[in-house]
């Protein structure tokens, strides 16, 4: 199992509608693209220097499965819909 989690830090004045439209968004996909093992999604709540806005934890199968996921056209809109308000994004990806 690969744990893929993502951590996003929007640009400062980004809405929190536009963070609320990305999160649907995001858990829409999971019934659309079959190779999202999990899907998970967490909002700093403590807003100090050195925190993220947001995380995603996500598992897939395999690495194959992740990049399967990462060009289907439905993430890759998703994608497009958000990364205009992402100042910073890492991903740190993981077997289990």
């Amino acid at each position: 199992m690969l744990q893929h989690y993502v951590l996003i830090k929007y640009e400062q004045g980004t809405s929190p509608q536009h963070i609320d439209a990305f999160c649907e968004k995001m858990l829409a996909l999971r019934p659309v693209i079959e190779e999202i093992q999990h899907l998970e999604i967490g909002r700093d709540e403590l807003h100090d220097a050195r925190s993220w806005d947001l995380v995603l934890i996500m598992r897939f199968d395999s690495v194959s499965t992740l990049r399967t996921y990462q060009q289907h056209p439905e993430h890759r809109a998703v994608m497009q819909f958000n990364d205009p308000r992402v100042e910073q994004i890492a991903s740190v990806d993981f077997q289990t």
